[in-house]
């Protein structure tokens, strides 16, 4: 079969050279595959497509792809196409180009795909894998809240990295799911397409890898990383779940948002610390939210009986208390890092990955709309 790496580049003129060499030895140890390195470079202004093209001719394999810069995602986009439809790619890998993904790791991806695996992760949180040491708390923060945030807003548990972009996959997966992939950018667009893969049937699988810390050049990963997470979780949450249940369920989780919001600011002008403060006032909230649920968003599976209310009042606390626990986890790491004076930033952030947590323990627990699954 023929493999496909693809290396997207802007301003990397410090590290493309290295890792060409590294990739190069690396494919020695999969040599019944034919293997080819493309470069996509996004018209770097410091030279990085100027020293690939002068690569080729040190390394026959090695492809160069410019276009203008518009984002990572589209990026791949380009570079995957060009792999399927000019050099026939049967494998294609992700990599970055900034020596974070260790190349020598690579052989170990391509072992699974022989194995019979169609998708291939280089996971930094299964056992095994790692993330550098010297990373900084925000960095730290913003990567184990985006796939948080990931695995809750989409229900799906059994991937622990998405936003990882060192993958092997195969041509056939990236075909079904190439539709679907338009309109998302940077780590979004890793998240978006892993996504698409699980709806597929695809045969997924999670290697660990020892995530290293750039050497040359800038990380490009900032807030906006967070932020476009949470608008796609929340366009594809709404999308695949725009029922008039859920309507309604918006409805009572914004009554609750009000309550839990107004005793928030009465107990911190009170002296109470936030995170405690949240915690109280997502109690509350709690009542509130089972109220309405039960006589108005399940109504069809209303819990009428007197001897009924209190256990499944129970339940739902039980169920809702995984939100609070977000709620005032979230707010207690922010207000840490960046100052009590945020706490409200922070604040809404876990109330939005809370709301996704309870539509899910509703729906499956306390009321059981749906059938239960089983995730093997």
């Amino acid at each position: 079969m023929k493999i496909v790496i693809i290396i997207p580049t802007y301003n990397e003129v410090e590290n493309i050279g290295r890792l060409i060499e590294a990739l190069e030895t690396a494919s020695r140890r999969f040599s019944h595959h034919e293997t080819q390195l493309l470069v996509v470079d996004d018209n770097s202004p410091d030279g990085t497509g100027k020293l690939v093209e002068k690569l080729t001719k040190k390394f026959p394999s090695l492809t160069l792809l410019s276009g203008e810069k518009q984002g990572l995602g589209q990026a791949y986009l380009r570079g995957m196409d060009f792999a399927v439809d000019k050099l026939g790619a049967d494998i294609i890998v992700e990599i970055d180009a900034d020596f974070q993904h260790d190349p020598l790791a690579l052989p170990a991806f391509i072992e699974r795909i022989d194995a019979g695996y169609d998708f291939v992760i280089g996971s930094r949180y299964i056992k095994g894998g790692s993330i550098p040491n010297n990373w900084s708390a925000l960095r730290k923060l913003l990567s184990k809240i985006g796939n948080l945030l990931v695995r809750i807003g989409l229900l799906t548990f059994g991937v622990h990295d998405w936003t990882s972009g060192y993958r092997a996959v195969k041509t056939w997966v990236y075909q079904r799911t190439r539709t679907q992939l338009t309109g998302f950018n940077g780590y979004t667009f890793q998240v978006a397409f892993l996504h698409q893969v699980l709806r597929s049937g695809a045969k997924v699988v999670e290697i660990p890898i020892q995530f290293g810390e750039r050497k040359y050049g800038k990380s490009k990963i900032g807030g906006e990383y967070v932020k476009n997470l949470l608008i796609y979780l929340i366009k594809t949450r709404i999308h695949e779940t725009a029922t008039p249940r859920f309507l309604k369920f918006l409805v009572v989780g914004t009554i609750g948002f009000v309550i839990n919001t107004v005793v928030l600011e009465v107990l911190v002008r009170l002296g109470i610390r936030p995170s405690i403060s949240g915690g109280i006032g997502g109690e509350l909230a709690i009542i509130s939210n089972f109220t309405f649920n039960n006589i108005w968003t399940f109504k069809e599976k209303k819990i009428t009986s007197i001897r009924q209310i209190p256990g499944k009042f129970i339940i739902f606390n039980l169920a809702s208390f995984g939100s609070v626990i977000i709620q005032t986890i979230t707010i207690e790491i922010g207000t840490r890092i960046f100052g009590v004076p945020t706490y409200r930033i922070f604040y809404v952030l876990g109330v939005g990955i809370g709301l996704i947590w309870n539509y899910f323990m509703y729906n499956r627990v306390v009321w059981q709309t749906h059938k239960k699954t089983k995730i093997s």
